[in-house]
């Protein structure tokens, strides 16, 4: 089995994916523009948190130990209204993943539960109230509910990785606004908390796709390829968009990924 230094890659490929979409998450926040920088440099922070009490480790660490400490970092230096949510999603996954010393594929589960729990817990957010709950539920769910149904494992990212998008794409036909924005029209404008949470599984996702967790081999190597980028799906990391046309049928004119031209965001999220 991998050893905790996977965990490690792992968050590494969530803040690579959150930097490079720092600057249009901070487009989508109308108070203070600075969402995607708080996510961005919160997840450098649990990073670094992660790498550092596994080196002291020898890279032997307790994986549920190293998720605590990750989550008590971010909840004391963290920045910006998410940093408490997300704690409390590492600090339940790290419950669920004490004893552990070493991370795979095998335990996805048990960090995604973790993840979504705790962030249904801090946030007070309810489905469909345009938050970025509306991203972290469709996403993680259907991901675990299509490893129960006997999916593959990159079925299953995929499917994740289409109800991600969706559920972005849904906060914006929210008119109510949450968070800062309670009470404010949001209509046509995607939460920048959903943002944020859409990079974030958009970067665990894609790395599991791109064989983080399986020494660099992709998760399922008979997974098609798309035979031209037209049938891609716009706004996914790299090639994942063309991945996901290819081996769903999509194309850019897929009715159920696709927002009005006025609350559809000018880059991914």
């Amino acid at each position: 089995m991998a050893s905790a230094d996977t965990l490690v890659a792992l968050f590494s490929a969530i803040t690579q994916n959150l930097q490079q979409d720092r600057t249009h998450i901070n487009q989508l926040d109308p108070a203070d523009g600075d969402t995607g920088d708080n996510m961005a440099d919160n997840f450098a922070l649990v990073t670094q948190a992660l790498a550092q009490a596994n080196q002291q480790a020898g890279g032997q660490a307790d994986i549920g130990a190293l998720l605590g400490q990750a989550a008590q970092t971010l909840r004391q230096q963290g920045k910006g209204a998410t940093a408490p949510i997300y704690a409390q999603g590492l600090a339940d996954a790290g419950q669920r993943l004490q004893g552990q010393t070493s991370f795979s594929l095998d335990d996805l589960m048990p960090l995604l539960q973790g993840l979504l729990n705790g962030a249904q817990q801090a946030s007070g957010a309810q489905p469909g109230q345009g938050s970025m709950l509306d991203v972290l539920l469709p996403g993680i769910m259907a991901f675990m509910q299509a490893k129960q149904n006997g999916a593959s494992d990159a079925q299953a990212i995929l499917q994740a990785l289409l109800s991600v998008r969706r559920g972005a794409n849904s906060t914006a036909g929210s008119g109510q606004g949450f968070g800062r924005a309670q009470g404010s029209d949001t209509t046509g404008r995607i939460d920048p908390g959903a943002a944020g949470a859409a990079s974030l599984l958009e970067g665990l996702f894609g790395a599991l796709l791109n064989g983080a967790l399986r020494g660099g081999s992709t998760p399922q190597q008979s997974t098609p390829q798309p035979s031209a980028p037209s049938q891609g799906i716009p706004g996914l990391p790299g090639d994942l968009g063309g991945l996901i046309g290819g081996l769903f049928g999509g194309g850019q004119g897929s009715s159920s990924m696709d927002v009005p031209p006025s609350q559809a965001p000018t880059k991914r999220v």
